[in-house]
């Protein structure tokens, strides 16, 4: 069994019989009545000066610096400016559990689990997949999903909080061949940012990476390349994972550039819909962090 040396240490305290218990023993339902049982235990046990103590000190329940009012305005401009195709979609704040790993590539100590079996979304960009999948498996040629929530992550300690509004889009379509269908999702999703990006931060630029020679080509056909710096991307680029053929990322400044979002080709409905056709671009921004740096044009 793999895990921290924190954790073995606790798995050694409770044996090899609890472990076996809790990790391949008890199904479902009676790993959730356990979970639960210990959760309103240590609830129970909590005093009014522990629970403002983990407020105080515990990053995952910090609120967010960004007035909402200038998010909730944000977010509308970017609502105002989706192409007709989208559905919006509203996410709960849970997942089904996996889903950061499987689809992110994400350890899972680095998502919020509930003792119910779930996750809170670490991504809208997975849960729209999911829901794209759903969607295309039940018959849909083409599915466009556009959402904003909030993305919850339990990563190393830092300063602020651990969650953030992101604005997130979702476009799952089988192959047409020749490279057809990757062009038609990427200049929908390009498009949209290239005008809410010029509209609402005109310095911020965006970078697109291409590792399909062919797909390149075809892009720069389109005419897409405006406002846009088109790098010639290897295996070895450092933000590839998860997307594969074409990424794209959100940049404002040149010296200390400051990251905003991305986007790009994942095989995730692939094996969601078991239908390795199926073509899925997905892209979002963080509509905190453009609330917090005020690079914001007014509307």
């Amino acid at each position: 069994m793999s895990g921290t040396a924190a954790s073995t240490k606790v798995w050694r305290r409770l044996g090899s019989h609890a472990r076996d218990a809790l990790l391949r023993g008890l199904g479902e339902a009676e790993l959730r009545a356990i979970l639960a049982d210990i959760a309103r235990a240590r609830a129970g046990s909590m005093t009014s000066a522990d629970i403002i103590t983990c407020w105080r000190e515990d990053r995952l329940v910090t609120p967010s610096v960004a007035d909402p009012r200038a998010v909730l305005a944000l977010t509308q401009r970017l609502w105002e400016a989706v192409p007709p195709e989208f559905t919006g979609v509203t996410l709960s704040p849970l997942t089904s559990l996996g889903t950061g790993s499987h689809l992110g590539g994400r350890g899972q100590n680095r998502v919020i689990t509930t003792v119910r079996g779930s996750e809170l979304v670490a991504d809208p960009a997975h849960a729209l997949a999911l829901e794209a999948s759903k969607q295309r498996r039940s018959g849909h040629a083409r599915v466009h999903l556009a959402t904003h929530a909030r993305a919850t992550h339990a990563s190393d300690p830092g300063e602020g909080a651990a969650h953030e509004l992101i604005f997130s889009l979702c476009s799952s379509a089988p192959d047409g061949g020749g490279l057809s269908t990757e062009v038609e999702l990427l200049e929908l999703h390009l498009r949209y940012w290239q005008a809410a990006l010029r509209a609402l931060v005109p310095t911020a630029r965006l970078h697109l990476v291409l590792w399909d020679v062919s797909l390149a080509a075809l892009v720069e056909g389109r005419g897409l390349l405006e406002d846009v710096t088109v790098v010639r991307g290897t295996d070895a680029t450092p933000w590839r994972n998860p997307y594969v053929a074409a990424a794209f990322r959100f940049v404002v400044g040149e010296d200390s550039p400051v990251i905003l979002g991305d986007g790009g080709f994942v095989p995730w409905t692939q094996a969601l819909t078991r239908n390795r056709k199926d073509r899925c671009l997905v892209s979002g921004i963080s509509v905190d962090a453009l609330v917090q740096q005020h690079w914001l044009t007014e509307p």
